[in-house]
């Protein structure tokens, strides 16, 4: 069973674990690949957010349960801390949608745990998306903050976090950065790839100075107090 889990891990065919044997099981081979190699870390932690997502509304306690033992592995208690279980936690994330309300606070503090590799916990919170950010502490300025981090890594997978939660507030910090051309190596859409740091901030600057000049169109509808509501879609798809 575990020679398939690799070949599908190899292959990001994650539809096939579904299918391979009892996903209790799956779930706990897949877990030891979150102590491997990094590419491994990170298809593993997708693999589990897949599998979350296809029995969550059948088991729902067996995907809370993954996210509480993603918790324990990152607590110093359980003796050895799994690198890859803020990834999974982000992962999962993604398909509870509201129902992830419960674990947003403990998930945004991570930031803070100096033990944890920050660079992971900083990816997880991008992929949860823009939900993160009504956690109690204020995780924008943490964010902004390790947009200067010492670790390149770090400060390319805040840019893409930053991009990802629209947070218009880095644009002056974004931009300085349009002049650091150190090359890093991150994880993007299953793969690593290198790219500069330059790179990254441009994408994000541009972006985010899009919506800056770009009035949200479902807002100015919804406050819109037109009496002539066919000018506003007459005047949306020119």
């Amino acid at each position: 069973m575990k020679k398939e889990i690799i070949e599908v891990l190899k292959n990001r065919e994650f539809d096939k674990l579904i299918k391979i044997g009892n996903i209790k099981k799956t779930l706990s081979i897949l877990i030891s690949f979150l102590y491997d190699n990094e590419l491994s870390m990170f298809r593993a932690a997708e693999a589990i957010g897949y599998i979350c997502k296809s029995i969550y509304r059948e088991n729902p306690e067996l995907v809370k349960e993954t996210i509480r033992r993603m918790f324990w592995y990152m607590n110093e208690e359980n003796g050895g801390y799994c690198m890859g279980a803020p990834i999974v936690i982000g992962e999962i994330a993604r398909v509870m949608g509201e129902d992830f309300e419960d674990f947003i606070n403990p998930t945004a503090s991570l930031i803070e745990n100096s033990e944890l590799e920050t660079r992971y916990v900083v990816y997880s919170i991008g992929r949860i998306g823009k939900r993160i950010l009504e956690a109690g502490l204020n995780l924008k300025d943490k964010l902004l903050k390790l947009l200067e981090d010492s670790n390149p890594i770090t400060r390319a997978y805040t840019i893409k976090t930053i991009h990802e939660l629209e947070i218009e507030e880095a644009l002056p910090k974004l931009k300085k950065m349009l002049y650091d051309e150190a090359i890093v190596r991150i994880y993007d859409d299953g793969y690593f790839k290198e790219v500069k740091i330059s790179e990254l901030a441009a994408q994000a600057v541009r972006s985010l100075e899009s919506r800056k000049k770009s009035p949200d169109l479902l807002d100015e509808f919804n406050h819109s107090r037109s009496r002539k509501p066919l000018q506003f879609f007459n005047r949306m798809y020119k």
